[in-house]
């Protein structure tokens, strides 16, 4: 059975403020989320699901040793078609869901972005989506996986092949 994930944990968080005019306390909060679907559900469950398994990857040699972190693997997947269509229609979605979550008064909103393993799609989709302007919104980017570094990501490949 898998553990739950709560974004509050996520081991690094970056901070934007894409409306200077505002102090920073005085905006909603929206909390993009990526995570892997095969680690459990986020709780709390995201106001909006972005599930990016049926977006192809790059290519092995260019996943390997890197996450959605890496700018040359973000590069890589923003260069398939497919993914920018996906990544015009998420901002979509996402638009229309502060237009709404603003006009109820919500103070904050999370957007869970995921993959199978959480550490290379949805990375980069979440990175990517933190650096629009979502004009009247704080945003805070964090993930549950990718940030663990390249040593732990080894470790944990080695632990999968030898058991």
């Amino acid at each position: 059975m898998t553990t739950p994930l709560n974004p509050k944990n996520a081991e690094l968080v970056v901070f934007q403020n894409h409306n200077l005019s505002l102090p920073l306390d005085s905006l909603p909060l929206m909390r993009i989320v990526s995570w892997g679907h095969r680690r459990g559900p986020l709780v709390p469950p995201p106001q909006v699901s972005i599930d990016l398994r049926r977006l192809p990857n790059p290519p092995k040699q260019v996943r390997t040793n890197q996450t959605g972190l890496s700018g040359a693997f973000r590069d890589s997947l923003f260069a398939l078609e497919a993914v920018q269509h996906r990544f015009e229609r998420v901002c979509l979605i996402i638009r229309q869901a502060l237009s709404e979550a603003g006009a109820a008064g919500v103070e904050t909103i999370i957007v869970g972005v995921n993959c199978e393993l959480g550490k290379h799609r949805s990375v980069a989709f979440a990175e990517e989506l933190g650096r629009i302007k979502w004009n009247g919104w704080k945003v805070v980017v964090s993930d549950v996986r990718a940030r663990l570094g390249l040593k732990a990501l080894f470790l944990a490949r080695l632990e999968r092949d030898l058991a």
